[in-house]
Formats: C-alpha cells, sequence, structure tokens
C-alpha cells in the first residue's frame, strides 16, 4: 500500500509540476523583436594586408569535417572574404579588391592568423588598411605576444549621407 501511495504522491508532484510549466510558457506572449538591418553600401572598396610574419598552418587548431584549420581567417561583419592566398608572405602587402558587404553604419572586420611555430617567441603583427576608392577608412595593427594567435577586429563608423534632393 505505501508503493502505491509513493507512485500516485510522485505523479502527483510531478504532473503538477509539469501543468505549472506548461501553462506559465503558454500564458507568456511570444513577440517577435524586429532588428533593423542596415543597408549595404554602393562603391568600390579594397583591404590591404601586411603581416609581421609568414603564416603557417595552426598545428593546435580544431579540425572537423565542416572546417578545415586554415592559417589566415577574414571576416567582414561576419561574413568571410575569399582569400585567393593560402599563406601571407611577412612584409608583403596583399591587396584585396571589390569588398563587398559594408554597411551604412558600424562595421567590424574580424582577422585571425596563425605565425610560425618556430617563431614563438617573437611579437606578430598584422596591419589592416581600408580604402574607399583612393581615400583612407580605417587602419590599424592587431598583435599578439609569444607566438599566439594574431587576431582581433577592426571597428569603424561607415556613414552615408542621403541627399534629400532640397536646393538651399
Amino acid at each position: 500500500m505505501r508503493f502505491i501511495l509513493s507512485i500516485v504522491i510522485w505523479f502527483i508532484f510531478v504532473g503538477g509540476l509539469w501543468l505549472y510549466i506548461s501553462q506559465r510558457d503558454a500564458s507568456r506572449q511570444q513577440t517577435a523583436t524586429v532588428v533593423p538591418i542596415a543597408p549595404s553600401v554602393v562603391g568600390n572598396f579594397s583591404i590591404e594586408i601586411t603581416p609581421t610574419f609568414s603564416t603557417e598552418k595552426d598545428p593546435f587548431a580544431l579540425t572537423t569535417e565542416n572546417a578545415d584549420a586554415s592559417s589566415f581567417e577574414l571576416k567582414l561583419n561576419g561574413t568571410p572574404i575569399v582569400f585567393p592566398y593560402d599563406e601571407l608572405q611577412r612584409g608583403k602587402a596583399v591587396v584585396l579588391e571589390n569588398i563587398e558587404g559594408l554597411l551604412n553604419g558600424h562595421n567590424e572586420i574580424y582577422v585571425k592568423a596563425s605565425p610560425p611555430l618556430s617563431e614563438n617567441t617573437l611579437e606578430h603583427g598584422i596591419r589592416i588598411k581600408l580604402f574607399k576608392e583612393d581615400s583612407f577608412m580605417a587602419d590599424k595593427t592587431i598583435w599578439s605576444s609569444q607566438g599566439a594567435l594574431v587576431s582581433g577586429t577592426i571597428s569603424f563608423n561607415h556613414l552615408v549621407k542621403k541627399e534629400d534632393g532640397h536646393d538651399h
């Protein structure tokens, strides 16, 4: 009799808890927040990359079926930028033309590179410059110490002035 009574009490507690949680979640209003998307900016943008080291694949990187451990990664606002080179060479500037994906407003460039394991006692850096046509927009050097991965973000704002068509 005690066994049956304990099972009944268990069902009452667990059933009551399940009923309470399901009613509580159903009573909450499900509202979707609207995030405004900044429009893309039209123009001829280019990025110049100058490392202080030659890149090589990170021997400690986790490789899976979907992701390969590349020696260099570059993203603009979370979107990977196709990089045609396997490895960067020390001191040689590489210019990527016709970059797309810049937004009107806040933008970020993310860079990650793997320095050679043999140079683990040196400090390494990558200089990133962003240009619109011939005008300079952003410039930053990302540093690492003791042979660590060189990674970081470059944040900048790019505002496009709207022409309202009024003569003043």
